[in-house]
């Protein structure tokens, strides 16, 4: 084992195919053993009709006469699509393999959602469409990889830092061996050289752990770029998120009362609105993207800490005059949307008035901007000129918005340094906001898919001041 080598260059190399598993599943290395791995794609349907993005599948242990649910999840038709999609851009960027540690890039091409911990995880994609793709996973995980789609060979570790054994990393070059991409003509992209800095790991970087000769090349656009522009089934799951932040966000609002905090009453909006989604969506409904979450989610801050944009909540209790920037948004199918909007406790000022009346042309201003042929750069020197035009140039703090799908937020990003072309299918968020010291924030954000002509909203909460005044 030795050091690879990093490199932006491209080569010549050919794949060759990767060995059958090891007999019996097993390894003499320390690892918990390498198993074959069928694809529970093939029995699957896809559901249609309104709303229904989304797979059923007979469940085992299903009598044979009993007809499939529909499932809120991505179909594994889908899920093989985007694999074939990765190793088209493989050929082209002449690489043998990509290595994904990142959990939603995981998610993304396999459907294997799981919480990130200190234990390294990983997702590889060889470029030989004759084999499956490989994965990391400590022992606690073998259940969750086992549910993913396309994935033929698992290597599972005891546990980190070594387990008894040997570290993470050094398993994973193994695998790497096993899937025949330990040859010094190898090139492996990945998303990150190496696990993500979290819970307290530490370990090798991959382009560390590679065979001596093998080329480690930075990858990360890969997944993103084919995450940037959503498919029909993504578009209808984000759309389901919408409806269900919809929700929270009116049960919220018909709970805000002087005295009560921004903490009890966000709680008790989000538990409400997440208990009528799971009696609603049934027994098939998980969770997927959003982890130790609540499947709906409704907060706000209140008072002059909305004057920062990303304020942090305290117990204070709501008081007459206060300004709210609000926040909604649930997960369907892992996907997310943004719902935001400024509210106010009482009878606005003429002060108040006037932001707000700022802050709904500018956003305008951004729904304007964004229409294909152009690119994100563009339209964000479109808003910029309007805070220019609008005297309040100072008061823009952050870009206009950012991608939504299976993270809140993510690439591409509505700003001057985004080069990315707008096209049909993409989801963001338009959200230009003015913060003013002393008075509060003005910030609402709309989740919007990019048309032919422009854009859509896909939020339908009330925009206007009139429905924003909280009686007291």
């Amino acid at each position: 084992m030795g050091k690879g080598k990093k490199a932006k260059d491209k080569s010549k190399d050919k794949v060759v195919a990767a060995p059958e598993p090891d007999r019996n599943g097993q390894s003499p290395d320390g690892a918990m053993g390498v198993a074959a791995v069928p694809d529970r794609g093939a029995d699957v349907v896809a559901a249609s009709g309104p709303g229904a993005s989304l797979a059923s599948a007979p469940h085992p242990g299903d009598d044979p006469g009993t007809t499939p649910a529909m499932d809120w999840f991505i179909a594994p038709e889908e899920y093989a699509a985007r694999v074939i999609r990765v190793r088209a851009e493989l050929v082209q960027r002449e690489l043998d393999a990509l290595v994904l540690f990142h959990p939603i890039r995981m998610a993304y091409v396999c459907g294997f959602h799981h919480l990130s911990t200190e234990r390294p995880m990983a997702i590889v994609v060889p470029l030989d469409a004759g084999a499956g793709l490989g994965a990391l996973v400590p022992h606690l995980e073998q259940e969750h990889i086992a549910a993913a789609h396309g994935v033929s060979r698992v290597k599972v570790y005891p546990e980190y830092p070594t387990g008894g054994t040997k570290h993470p990393m050094l398993h994973l070059a193994d695998l790497l061996a096993e899937m025949g991409l330990a040859r010094r003509t190898a090139r492996i992209g990945y998303d990150s050289d190496g696990y993500l800095d979290i819970n307290g790991y530490d370990g090798p970087t991959l382009s560390s752990v590679v065979m001596d000769g093998t080329e480690t090349v930075p990858a990360r656009d890969l997944i993103d770029r084919m995450r940037a522009v959503k498919s029909a089934a993504e578009l209808r799951l984000i759309r389901q998120s919408c409806q269900w932040g919809n929700l929270a966000h009116r049960l919220m609002h018909e709970n805000l009362e002087l005295g009560r905090t921004e903490m009890d009453i966000s709680l008790e909006a989000s538990t409400e609105a997440s208990r009528m989604m799971i009696a609603t969506l049934g027994p098939t409904y998980r969770p997927l993207s959003m982890g130790w979450g609540m499947p709906a989610l409704a907060m706000f801050h209140a008072g002059a800490n909305t004057s920062l944009p990303h304020g942090l909540s305290n117990a204070t209790g709501l008081r007459p005059g206060d300004i709210l920037v609000t926040g909604a948004g649930a997960d369907v199918g892992g996907y997310q949307s943004e719902l935001e909007r400024t509210m106010v406790m009482g009878e606005p000022t003429p002060e108040f008035v006037r932001h707000y009346d700022l802050m709904m042309r500018l956003q305008q201003a951004g729904f304007d901007a964004l229409r294909p042929g152009r690119t994100l750069a563009d339209a964000e020197s479109d808003v910029s000129a309007a805070f220019v035009e609008l005297g309040v140039p100072e008061m823009q703090r952050h870009h206009t918005g950012h991608g939504i799908g299976l993270e809140g937020h993510e690439a591409p990003f509505i700003d001057k340094g985004d080069p990315t072309p707008i096209v049909e299918g993409m989801v963001l968020s338009v959200e230009p906001g003015l913060y003013v010291p002393g008075l509060g924030g003005f910030r609402h954000s709309d989740t919007v898919v990019v048309t032919a002509g422009g854009v859509e909203r896909l939020t339908y909460y009330p925009r206007d001041l009139d429905a924003m005044i909280v009686p007291i």
